[in-house]
């Protein structure tokens, strides 16, 4: 036990071996499905597999990645040492790992299961955060200690190293918030030290060890917490506290009762728990929640880089304010902001928003790289941050391409930290807004009790707000997903309450691109098909760049005989939002295409990396099931339909056909016939 295997050794292809384990924050370590250690031969191979597997997926240009890393050697000599590196990784971790072709290398996400992965997911997931965070007790930097191969990947290395310590603490904060909810103070406390220790110049750190010592009732340890934070501030950066660590500072000193038991989650932006029991539960069209300010994006002097940072931010704002629940900043309010991060709670607090897009334009050669940053003002926060390298040759087509990737991820991850934000509340204290990103945030998790407490809190958004839409487009959606995921006997009753739903939201506001698409996909199960292209299309042209609106026209697409039109919108989808709370979905369609199209070793391939997405998914494992059939891997087939049988007992052809019965019969009875051969009666 515990000695290494070196590389040379394994030559079993990853899936028969079982996805390995790869560890980078803290320092490297490569461990295989037994939990042997895993030697590779040089410390290049170690950062080159880190560098494939952040994220796993991506296509990269071979030039790119020996330049990356062998930026020493000749052009030849540094491509040799980059063939001989993944030679020496596919013997590591098996050929089926790495894919590709003579110009472009990508890492198979099923080979390798990633800690920094599993920080991200886990950032996402509130509900999880107790049970899966206990080893980030013992966070450390992403790949600490390892040598950088190349400026560039320096670069890369730094903006890693700042995404996963953010991740790291938001999943140590809301570890330590709900340990403290258990009543488990001490731990708690144990918890937020270790916060601290990550960064302790984090105002919201010290802030929320001063509220769990209040609770515990160790007012003295609460404000001496306090003055530390002062004079490290002071000594560090020569500023004062901010006033809501000062005003939290007097709180406690005064032994008011809510710095004790209600003061352990602080009030959401709105300065003090009074403050947010008398504000209104939905006060205008555009809530405060979504409010955003783009501040000025940094170039260096160089007049082409500021012309093409301007002209991005100036799009964002353009882009953004076309999405009707977002409230942007006009630009003329940002001059005078800078673009680090650091300016975030500054611009925030002055143009009162809750988030900040931060972000920068750097050429290098003939590349250009655009990073950016989200940042939640209220939590102190960077909720994404990404970094996009393009070809100089057309500033304008890099441009639009850049904006358009930037648009769908802030809408995304914004609508994304609104869910995470109502699920950590307690539900006494929402509004109708938080209602109904709650409503969400338990509806995209698609089990049956899950899908029964969405459906009460978008009902009970509408006792609070009758004319609010969205809660309507979200009871709508529950139809949806209660058709999709078979929690409903009568789909066809089901299907007609989820429309009329629909169309009461869009009665109430026709112009909001989630109540199309969900009309749309609605309609396009009864078989309405050019009703459902109507709202589908005016989805897309309302929010261009919202991934379901694609994957509903593939949808669509599908339903009407068309798999490669359907193939190149759920595409669109994947590549605008490939972390979408549908995405084993997007690829469960795609592997039905590829089934259509008789391409059945991709439709095996996307139904694997479905099921990889969601466990959960069963429809994924009926395209597995068919593909397999079809490639002659009958007995395999079989294992599949009984795992799926096994999370829904209810599944048959029968119930399948309930669902896709408008789909074109010559492909139903074809997989029908593949599913019963596979044991599905």
């Amino acid at each position: 036990m515990g000695e290494s295997v070196p590389a040379h050794d394994r030559a079993s292809p990853t899936t028969d071996r079982g996805p390995f384990e790869l560890c980078l924050l803290g320092g490297f370590s490569l461990r295989d499905a037994a939990g042997q250690p895993v030697e590779l031969p040089t410390r290049k191979c170690e950062l080159l597999l880190a560098y494939l597997a952040m994220p796993a997926g991506r296509l990269h240009g071979r030039d790119k990645l020996a330049a990356l890393f062998w930026s020493d050697r000749d052009e030849e000599q540094a491509r040799g040492s980059l063939r001989k590196a993944l030679s020496s990784l596919r013997a590591a971790l098996g050929p089926q790992a790495l894919g590709g072709d003579r110009d472009a290398v990508t890492l198979d996400p099923a080979a390798l299961a990633v800690d920094a992965d599993r920080l991200a997911s886990l950032a996402s997931n509130p509900a999880g955060i107790v049970e899966g965070a206990a080893p980030l007790w013992r966070y450390g930097e992403f790949l600490e200690s390892r040598p950088s191969a190349s400026a560039e990947f320096s670069d890369w290395l730094t903006f890693e190293r700042t995404r996963c310590r953010n991740l790291a603490q938001t999943v140590l904060e809301g570890m330590a918030l709900r340990l403290a909810d258990a009543g488990d103070l001490s731990q708690a406390q144990s918890v937020g030290q270790r916060l601290l220790a990550i960064d302790n110049l984090r105002e919201e750190s010290h802030r929320l060890l001063m509220r769990l010592y209040a609770r515990a009732g160790e007012r003295s340890r609460a404000l001496a917490q306090f003055q530390g934070c002062r004079e490290l501030l002071k000594r560090e950066l020569g500023v004062e506290p901010s006033q809501e660590t000062v005003r939290l500072s007097r709180q406690i000193a005064s032994d008011a009762a809510s710095a004790g038991d209600a003061a352990v989650r602080p009030a959401d932006g709105s300065g003090s728990p009074a403050a947010r029991e008398t504000a209104p539960s939905w006060p205008t069209e555009r809530p405060r929640g979504l409010s955003i300010a783009v501040l000025p994006f940094a170039g260096k002097s160089d007049g082409e880089q500021d012309f093409l940072a301007n002209g991005i931010s100036q799009d964002i704002i353009t882009e953004l304010s076309r999405q009707r629940d977002f409230l942007v900043i006009a630009p003329q309010s940002t001059v005078g902001y800078g673009s680090g991060a650091g300016e975030a709670g500054i611009a925030a607090r002055d143009l009162d928003v809750r988030y900040i897009l931060a972000g920068s334009v750097r050429r290098g050669g003939d590349q250009l790289r655009v990073a950016v940053q989200l940042i939640d003002a209220s939590g102190d926060r960077c909720v994404w941050a990404e970094r996009y390298d393009r070809p100089a040759q057309d500033v304008f087509d890099l441009q639009d391409e850049v904006v358009r990737r930037i648009i769908a991820n802030i809408d995304a991850e914004v609508r994304a930290a609104e869910r995470e934000s109502a699920a950590r509340k307690r539900p006494e204290n929402l509004d109708a807004w938080e209602l109904f990103h709650r409503g969400m945030w338990h509806a995209y998790r698609f089990t049956r009790d899950d899908h029964q407490l969405a459906q009460g809190h978008f009902e009970r958004a509408l006792e609070l707000e009758p004319g609010f839409s969205l809660p309507y487009a979200g009871l709508a959606y529950v139809c949806l997903s209660a058709v999709t995921w078979h929690f409903t006997t009568d789909v066809g009753q089901t299907l007609g309450a989820g429309i009329a739903q629909a169309e009461k939201a869009l009665a109430l506001d026709a112009g909001d691109a989630f109540s199309h698409v969900v009309l749309g996909r609605l309609l396009t199960f009864i078989g309405e098909r050019p009703r459902a292209a109507h709202h589908l299309s005016m989805a897309i042209d309302l929010s261009p760049s919202f991934a379901q609106a694609y994957f509903g026209m593939a949808q669509l697409h599908f339903w009407s005989g068309r798999p490669r039109e359907a193939l190149h919108h759920i595409g669109q989808a994947v590549r605008l939002n490939p972390r979408d709370p549908l995405g084993s979905m997007f690829m469960t369609l795609q592997s039905f295409c590829h089934y259509w199209l008789d391409d059945f070793a991709a439709a095996e391939a996307a139904a694997r990396r479905a099921t990889a997405l969601n466990a959960r998914e069963t429809w994924s494992r009926l395209g597995l099931a068919a593909a397999l059939v079809a490639l002659g891997r009958a007995e395999e087939a079989m294992t599949v339909i009984a795992e799926a049988r096994r999370m829904d007992q209810g599944l048959t052809v029968a119930s399948f056909d309930a669902v896709v019965g408008q789909v074109p019969d010559d492909l139903r009875q074809r997989v029908y016939s593949a599913l019963r051969q596979a044991g599905l009666g």
